[in-house]
């Protein structure tokens, strides 16, 4: 037996690899002993987003703010967009732009990471799970910074902290669930179309139009607003302002609908990437 197995099986850091069944539960199973490598992985990738920048990390504060002033002026002044109560314009859009951020990176990022390390995949064996994962990881860093950004203006506006603020919890991990779910469906998509890659800045665009980001979800009526409230976005969105702002909270039925569909999402996102996972190689 080689000096080199031994080490592997006595060492506390190393990993022993060993073959998985085709089931969904392995997989995942490797990839949560394994989960070292994504936190590595998006130091890294944290560590090269920033580097030789002025602001660094700042950046994931003052983009959401600058596009709060743009949309201040444009549909708090010009057209008067209403927010549903009282609530000041500038904190009810960076409210939706900092969790839209969060989703918009993850699918951009994400989406790309398997293409974008297309060296770890062809020299060096590990759950590829990691990389969309470790981009997901930087984008919540980026999400944080920003929420706490958020508390500060909310603060600004003599708005305090509340009880209700712990509701909050919620729809975060519905950002979440749903994010990941996007994300690693559009990973492994991404490696057999590259057209997808093209379409997602658009993609991306539109999709902030159909969720309530600048404007509440009640200026959308009928059947359309019906269908409309079934995006987790829709629920993430105004779960968020009815926990921070006290803005009128999701319908329920419509709220566990998007909830289900989230779930659902995040499943067939771990599917694709477990399919293709045998054959990254090659579509590389």
């Amino acid at each position: 037996m080689s000096p080199f197995f031994l080490n592997a099986r006595t060492s506390p850091d190393a990993t022993l690899i060993t073959p998985q069944g085709p089931g969904l539960l392995p997989w995942l199973g490797e990839a949560w002993r394994t989960r070292r490598i994504a936190l590595m992985l998006a130091r890294r990738s944290l560590k090269a987003r920033y580097r030789q920048t002025w602001l660094g990390a700042g950046w994931a504060i003052l983009q959401p703010l600058l596009l709060m002033l743009v949309y201040w002026g444009i549909f708090g002044h010009l057209l008067g967009v209403p927010t549903g109560g009282d609530v000041p314009y500038p904190v009810f859009a960076f409210t939706g732009l900092v969790l839209w951020q969060f989703f918009s990176r993850a699918l951009m990022d994400a989406s790309a990471s398997i293409l974008h390390q297309a060296h770890f995949v062809t020299k060096v064996y590990f759950p590829r799970l990691h990389m969309p994962l470790a981009s997901l990881m930087v984008a919540a860093v980026d999400m944080a910074a920003g929420l706490a950004c958020l508390v500060v203006l909310l603060a600004a506006f003599q708005i305090w902290p509340q009880p209700r603020w712990l509701l909050l919890l919620g729809p975060l991990v519905l950002l979440l669930v749903t994010g990941a779910g996007a994300a690693l469906l559009l990973s492994a998509l991404v490696l057999r179309f590259r057209d997808v890659g093209h379409l997602l800045p658009l993609t991306t665009q539109v999709l902030m139009v159909a969720a309530p980001v600048i404007y509440p979800a009640h200026l959308v009526p009928g059947v359309m607003g019906a269908v409309y409230r079934l995006n987790p976005m829709v629920t993430v969105i105004e779960g968020a302002r009815a926990a921070l702002l006290g803005s009128p909270a999701p319908d329920l039925v419509p709220a566990l609908l998007s909830v289900l569909l989230a779930i659902g999402l995040l499943m067939l996102g771990l599917r694709a990437v477990r399919r293709t996972e045998p054959a990254m190689a090659d579509l590389i």
